[in-house]
C-alpha cells in the first residue's frame, strides 16, 4: 500500500477506536539516502499511536524504529519523510500493516518445533517462521532467522522484513498477559 492509504487507515482508527492500535512497516526507497542501505536499514516499524495520526493534536510527531537495530531507534519520521512535507526527504517505497499480513489471524492456533540447531519453528496457517528465542526480564524475544509461505501449492521464502513483522506479532501473542 502507499503511505497516504496507511496514514488514512491509522487516522480513521484513532478517530473511531482510540484505544486500539495497529503496527506497520514503512520501507523507504534506496535513493532516499546518500549511501546504499540494505532492506532492514530502510524499514521502520511504526505504531498508529503516534501524534501524527491523531486529529486535533498540535504535535504531528511520528516516531519509528528501524528494523536494523544498529540504526535509528525512536527516530522522528515526520522530520525526514517527503510524504510528511519535507521536499527531497525520504520517499516511501512500500508499507503494510502487520496485523493485516497473510496468516496473521492464524497465530493463536500456532504450533512450534525446536530444531537441532537451537532455533524454533513456528507454524500458523500457511506460514512458517524460524527464530532464535531468548528471554529478557521474563519476556520472550524472537530473533528472526527465516520464513516462508505456501502459495499456489509451492513454498516461497519471505522477505526478511516480513519475517520481522511476524516475529512482532508472535511476541505479542506469546507474551500476552505478562
Amino acid at each position: 500500500m502507499d503511505y497516504s492509504e496507511l496514514k488514512k487507515i491509522f487516522q480513521e482508527l484513532k478517530r473511531t477506536s482510540p484505544k486500539e492500535d495497529l503496527t506497520a512497516h514503512i520501507i523507504f526507497t534506496e535513493d532516499s539516502f546518500t549511501k546504499e542501505y540494505p532492506l532492514l536499514s530502510r524499514t521502520y516499524r511504526v505504531s498508529s499511536n503516534n501524534n501524527g495520526y491523531w486529529t486535533g493534536l498540535i504535535s504531528r510527531s511520528i516516531f519509528a524504529y528501524c528494523l536494523d537495530v544498529t540504526s535509528d531507534q525512536g527516530v522522528r519520521l515526520d522530520w525526514y519523510m517527503e510524504e510528511e512535507g519535507n521536499p527531497g526527504g525520504w520517499k516511501v517505497e512500500d508499507c503494510y500493516i502487520l496485523e493485516q499480513m497473510r496468516d496473521a489471524a492464524a497465530i493463536p492456533a500456532l504450533s512450534q518445533t525446536e530444531q537441532d540447531d537451537g532455533t524454533v519453528c513456528y507454524f500458523f496457517g500457511d506460514t512458517t517462521i524460524r527464530v532464535r528465542e531468548s528471554r529478557e526480564d521474563g519476556t520472550l524475544r524472537l530473533e528472526p532467522v527465516a520464513g516462508d509461505q505456501a502459495a499456489c501449492g509451492e513454498w516461497a521464502d519471505l522477505p526478511i522484513d516480513r519475517v520481522y513483522g511476524y516475529c512482532t506479532l508472535l511476541e505479542r501473542h506469546l507474551n500476552k498477559g505478562k
